[in-house]
């Protein structure tokens, strides 16, 4: 096939973030030349949280592998725990909690892939 790429995990090394996260970047325009999504992982450790943000254009999806915590939004906490999908529409603020005791591991796609995604500020 052409034009396939292969990505591993266990030869990158993640991006440390406070609060307490590491996150991979594993599929995106800078990684691979992807153009309409970008695919990583992210392990939220024990007591550390993603901050409230939110995507104006993004859709996002997101798959809970490990651990437990909270997705939360200005309107409703969902019980995240391994298992759980999340599909999150552009523009509402939203953060990600670890509640547990053991890192809060899940995978995250966007589309279309974020500024930060890309090699260049082209849209």
């Amino acid at each position: 096939m052409s034009g396939l790429k292969v990505v591993d995990i266990n030869t990158m090394e993640g991006e440390r973030r406070e609060p307490p996260r590491t996150s991979w970047i594993l599929i995106s325009e800078k990684t691979v030349g992807a153009r309409n999504l970008a695919m990583g992982v992210n392990r939220t450790h024990p007591g550390g949280m993603v901050p409230e943000h939110s995507h104006e254009s993004e859709e996002e999806v997101m798959y809970f592998m490990a651990g437990k915590g909270k997705f939360i939004t200005e309107h409703e906490e969902i019980e995240v725990k391994p298992g759980i999908c999340i599909y999150n529409p552009p523009g509402g603020k939203h953060k990600i909690v670890n509640t547990g005791d053991v890192d809060l591991e899940f995978v995250w796609i966007y589309s279309p892939q974020l500024t930060s995604h890309r090699k260049s500020n082209h849209s």
